[in-house]
């Protein structure tokens, strides 16, 4: 599974339409409200266009542990049936 740090909607498209296999979207929380609702909104599109690859991301909230993170992108990895989701990590446990 390919990460992907997404900054903005351009460059999330780019990257994913390159990458090879299934991809994990990570959406950081400095990312600017616009930039995330954008971010959001192109990965169920985007698992539809890369089908039979998996596209999913992960929308991390302030004070989330990089560990967290790691497990969620395991998640993403093990959960074969599982395409076009976003998961929210709060960071309040």
């Amino acid at each position: 599974m390919t990460r992907i740090d997404a900054r903005g909607p351009e460059a999330l498209i780019a990257a994913a339409r390159a990458a090879p296999g299934d991809v994990a979207v990570v959406i950081a929380a400095d990312v600017p409200p616009l930039e995330r609702a954008l971010l959001i909104a192109a990965i169920a599109p985007l698992a539809i266009e890369r089908a039979p690859a998996r596209v999913n991301a992960l929308d991390v909230a302030p004070g989330v542990a990089a560990t967290e993170i790691d497990a969620a992108l395991e998640f993403f990895a093990t959960a074969d049936c599982t395409t076009g989701q976003v998961l929210r990590l709060s960071g309040e446990g």
